[in-house]
């Protein structure tokens, strides 16, 4: 096991018997997996954009999929193994829409074409093979830029969500999703284009954090002060008598 994806981790390095969150090998393998599924849809998905297409289910689910793989998000390897499987579905989708508008789809990034093995145990064995963190680039400041990327990304990911539940949706969000995991296979970057890359990951961030505070205002009203009571009292108190 080798998973480094957030400042939990031992030393401030990497975990590499178990997630110091809880999290086994098997969970850690499937999300970098499926992060590489997702990519692969994102290629295809960007490209659909510059010709029009915009598909709200595959932002949604790319959303989705990338703030699963947040640390305590969800460790159940059934439920990655269909968020993989559904990855592939999609990117097939998008790439035929794609392919029919007379855009790119010769992708020749290994997660263009992805296949997913068809159990569990198969597709952790996938996911151990990618060696996902090492495999961002060989320089390590490189490397280093790239991970503040993911991580900026899981966040923003996260945050919109919600959002979309909430019936906010912007999508540019959705379209620097795709481009941030684009730049993360992207080979040759420069220091000073992976730095703008994470500078634009906060600029989004922000973006995303105010169309979750509308969601949720929008949904359940300001918060206001509210008069609570302090101090103790002997004995137990009836949930009937509860303030």
């Amino acid at each position: 096991m080798f998973c480094n994806q957030c400042e939990q981790t031992v030393k401030g390095i990497g975990c590499e018997k178990i997630g110091v969150c809880g999290k086994n090998s098997e969970v850690a393998d499937l999300q970098d997996l499926l992060i590489h599924a997702v990519q692969g849809l994102a290629l295809y998905a960007a490209e659909g954009r510059k010709l029009g297409i915009v598909d709200g289910e595959t932002d949604h689910f790319t959303m989705e999929a990338v703030f699963s793989t947040l640390t305590n998000v969800d460790f159940d390897p059934a439920r990655f193994q269909e968020l993989i499987n559904r990855a592939v579905e999609l990117r097939e989708a998008m790439k035929a829409r794609v392919a029919a508008a007379g855009g790119k789809t010769d992708f020749t990034e290994a997660a263009a074409a992805f296949t997913p093995a068809p159990t569990v145990d198969g597709l952790a064995a996938q996911g151990a093979a990618l060696d996902f963190i090492r495999s961002l680039d060989e320089d390590e400041n490189i490397r280093s830029l790239k991970q503040t990327l993911l991580y900026g990304l899981k966040g923003i990911a996260a945050y919109a969500d919600h959002a979309w539940i909430l019936g906010q949706r912007d999508d540019a969000i959705a379209g620097f999703i795709y481009d941030a995991l684009n730049a993360l296979m992207a080979k040759g970057l420069t220091v000073d284009q992976c730095v703008a890359a994470a500078m634009k990951a906060g600029e989004i961030n922000l973006r995303t954090m105010e169309l979750l505070d509308a969601g949720n205002t929008g949904t359940y009203g300001h918060p206001v002060p509210t008069r609570v009571p302090l101090g103790a009292k002997k004995g137990q108190v009836h949930p009937d008598q509860r303030p």
